[in-house]
């Protein structure tokens, strides 16, 4: 067994001397296969079953990609040279084999400047908002969350009836007309914002439940978005008052001197002694409020609605996350807080958590969580990979809940205590804005990922740990826990006639979220 498993190692570490490619291991899934390398023939490399998608071995050929096969070896010659054709499932293949990355925003570089339109459009939107038919007089009535919930319900009973389905679920498609331009063809800038809107299934229906909280969500954040700009009202209003005692102060100053009042300037130096002495008192004080209006005008870390968190910069966050406080209330002097979990009201200086790490929820990308699951060491590494599959698919059937499986893999293997520890990685929909949907959503699969490794006999269970009472001498452990005809642990290699659909009784047992 061990010139066995120094067999395998060499053949993914090494290639051949006269430059063929390198052997593939049957215990490697994807990988090179994927991009059509030559290798062994099909007799030596049975296939492998991952649910009911059957991976295929090197130099096995796929009976629906045969004529876009594409060579990674250019073998023609100049006259009949042809450039390559890439199918759009080879495109697929290689997007997964990839690892996550995030486009990185572009901002532009210019200052921008506004303009007097920009200014009335500007007051034009506010004054929409604080009107009590934001969303037009045809959707009713939502200057309240309660109307605003009353005018989505009725919006969307008039959809099923002009759809005339008999379904009673709303289809897509009937929303789809408000992207559609008069030739009939879909407007991309308007049906990727729709879609990222009201998410509707893989079926392409939209329950009124789903519709009601998107447009609950918008609501929402108009509010937010509201209260943001009257709070920035009032703290421009404060610095303007500060602003003005300075102009006028230094115009006083220079007026009298224009006047010929000399003695102005006597008087101010007289106070000089006087201002000097305080300024030991109320220095502290006033550089710790210089830091606070360096926060408030020109980082900006928060807004109002926003969740927020103050760490020390020098230590690192809980990667399970932090404790949030929302954001109530910001002035030129303090910041209003509520803490999340006991709406409990505090009130911070802003110069106090200038020097602070604020992490912002809100400003945030898509949660990510993860799973930690131990298996032992004799699980046969095709249980792990219809376990695998069982996980994606289980996160696949809930697009409005994750995104994708960004993770599946093994961080830790400990011989000692037997047992391979793997950590799966999922992102979902929501930021940690809605962390309360997201610890939700990490619970159904955290409990769905314990019901399948039940199911498949998985469980890893850790040894019992010995006691040793005497106060010399060595202690044989096996003596302990085991005879010498003891059964023999089970082997690495099994059969395993279950796949990734046989464990749907499983998945129906957890809610599917429709909306978060």
């Amino acid at each position: 067994k061990l010139v066995r498993f120094h067999e395998i190692l060499l053949n993914e570490s090494c290639s051949s001397a006269d430059g063929s490619p390198k052997k593939s291991s049957p215990f490697k899934l994807g990988g090179r296969k994927a991009l059509g390398e030559v290798s062994e023939s099909k007799e030596n490399n049975p296939e492998i079953s991952q649910g009911t998608q059957k991976i295929r071995q090197p130099g096995e050929e796929s009976p629906d990609t045969h004529e876009s096969r594409t060579s990674f070896v250019d073998t023609s010659t100049a006259e009949d040279a042809e450039k390559p054709v890439y199918s759009s499932s080879s495109n697929v293949i290689l997007m997964n084999l990839l690892e996550e990355w995030e486009e990185p925003e572009l901002t532009s570089s210019g200052k921008s400047v506004a303009t007097v339109k920009d200014l009335v459009n500007f007051r034009k939107a506010v004054s929409y908002m604080d009107d009590k038919y934001p969303f037009s007089h045809a959707f009713g009535l939502a200057n309240t969350r309660e109307l605003t919930i009353s005018s989505a319900q009725t919006v969307y009973d008039r959809l099923m009836l002009a759809a005339g389905d008999d379904d009673q679920v709303l289809s897509f498609s009937t929303l789809a007309v408000l992207a559609t331009a008069p030739d009939g063809t879909l407007i991309d800038g308007r049906i990727k914002p729709l879609i990222r809107l009201l998410r509707p299934d893989r079926q392409g229906k939209l329950t009124k439940l789903d519709f009601v909280k998107s447009i609950d969500e918008v609501y929402k954040q108009q509010r937010l978005l509201r209260a943001s700009i009257s709070s920035s009202n009032r703290i421009d209003n404060a610095f303007e008052k500060i602003v003005n005692c300075f102009f006028y102060f230094f115009l006083a100053i220079i007026g009298f001197t224009i006047l010929g009042w000399a003695n102005v300037w006597t008087v101010f130096l007289s106070f000089n002694t006087f201002f000097l002495g305080f300024s030991f008192l109320f220095g502290a004080a006033a550089s710790n409020y210089f830091e606070g209006l360096l926060l408030i005008f020109v980082r900006r870390p928060y807004d109002i609605g926003d969740r927020i968190a103050t760490s020390n910069p020098k230590s690192d966050t809980n990667p399970d996350g932090s404790s949030t406080w929302y954001v109530d209330n910001v002035t030129l002097f303090t910041t209003t807080v509520r803490f999340a979990t006991t709406n409990e009201v505090a009130t911070y200086s802003n110069g106090s958590i200038a020097q602070l790490r604020i992490l912002n929820a809100n400003r945030s990308p898509k949660g990510i969580v993860s799973v930690l699951i131990k298996f032992g060491l004799e699980t046969p590494f095709n249980k792990v990979t219809v376990f695998r599959a069982a996980v994606e698919n289980f996160i696949k059937a809930r697009p409005r809940e994750w995104i994708a499986l960004s993770g599946f893999r093994a961080t830790s293997v400990e011989a000692d205590f037997g047992y391979v520890e793997y950590k799966i990685i999922a992102q979902h929909r929501e930021k940690w804005q809605n962390v309360g949907a997201i610890l939700q959503s990490k619970a159904d699969l955290s409990s769905f990922i314990l019901e399948v490794t039940k199911k498949l006999d998985m469980k890893y269970e850790s040894p019992p740990m010995p006691v040793n009472l005497s106060a010399a001498g060595s202690l044989n452990i096996r003596g302990l826990f085991a005879d010498e005809g003891s059964v023999e642990p089970k082997s690495g290699i099994q059969n395993i006639n279950v796949s990734a659909d046989d464990l749907q009784d499983v998945a129906d047992l957890f809610e599917v979220r429709k909306s978060l």
